[in-house]
């Protein structure tokens, strides 16, 4: 039960947003960052074939490329608070297997935010996604509002910084309201623990052009599977899957500019699982490489 409760709250990471514009400046130049206020973001992987299985039955193999994008503008109301408001685009595309987990999830929504800002960065904030989480099935019973409340204290000015927070998801059925906590260390101008959800990571950073890291990233959602009477077993029709994907790889992150980032990384995806946790049926993949593409930028 201990072990379950622990892995849910990984698995958290999946419906957090970063809680930094980059991972490399949290709070270090606050006096001199101006708060960005047009922020865009896409990010593409594939994840290589590996098997797919629910215990000691295989089903195939299954491949996976995922595809975000997401635009939002900041409105300043004053001092260093400000509202946020967005869309996001979220896909998820699979191989077919014999088993009826779904081709693909999807999700369109609003992101709508209370942010206090800190030069570049988010020091607290309460974030809804209000949108939809399914197939094409775009109605009420794939209607959900995920929200994130959390906040950044400052243990050691410009080291150590611990966050907290917690997020709620009506549609997810494993862990409807889970916690959060992170640390991040600036060890020094080079190095940086980045020990925040969904992507912790190791940062090496050479020069102010290049980051080198090695982490995580945890990545996913929960949704709402479309009717399909010819689907098996039956009970997948139409069922909410919590989806999470667990990697683990290395990377660079190149910054063009100082407002547009680019990222290049791959590795491991350690599992991907599809839990139909209220009709019982869980099914997971084995380790695959995966590859991943990301453009940022923030005006």
């Amino acid at each position: 039960m201990r072990k379950s409760f622990l892995i849910g709250a990984i698995v958290l990471g999946f419906s957090l947003p970063s809680w930094a514009g980059t991972e490399s400046h949290y709070f270090a130049n606050a006096q001199t960052e101006k708060t960005p206020l047009d922020l865009f973001r896409a990010d593409g992987s594939y994840v290589f074939e590996s098997q797919l299985s629910q215990g000691r039955t295989d089903y195939g193999k299954q491949s996976a490329f995922e595809l975000e994008a997401e635009y939002s503008h900041r409105f300043h109301i004053q001092g260093n608070w400000y509202f946020r408001a967005g869309v996001n685009y979220n896909r998820f595309d699979y191989s077919s297997t014999s088993i009826g987990t779904p081709d693909y999830l999807q999700s369109v929504g609003a992101l709508l935010s209370i942010e206090y800002m800190v030069g570049a960065d988010r020091g607290a904030f309460l974030e809804v996604r209000p949108g939809f989480y399914g197939q094409d099935n775009f109605g009420s019973e794939s209607f959900d509002i995920p929200i994130t409340l959390g906040r950044a204290w400052v243990l050691k000015p410009h080291k150590i910084f611990l966050f907290t927070g917690v997020n709620a998801s009506f549609l997810r059925a494993e862990y409807p309201v889970l916690p959060v906590v992170g640390l991040v260390w600036h060890v020094d101008e080079h190095w940086l623990i980045y020990g925040v959800l969904p992507e912790p990571r190791i940062v090496y950073m050479p020069n102010k052009q290049l980051d080198l890291w090695l982490g995580g990233q945890l990545t996913g959602g929960a949704f709402r599977t479309a009717e399909n009477n010819s689907v098996f077993p039956a009970s997948l029709s139409h069922a909410v899957v919590d989806y999470s994907d667990y990697r683990a790889g290395a990377g660079l992150t190149w910054h063009i500019s100082d407002t547009v980032d680019l990222l290049l990384g791959g590795g491991v995806s350690i599992q991907r699982r599809f839990n139909f946790e209220r009709v019982e049926q869980d099914f997971k993949s084995d380790p695959a490489p995966y590859a991943r593409l990301s453009l940022k930028a923030e005006f």
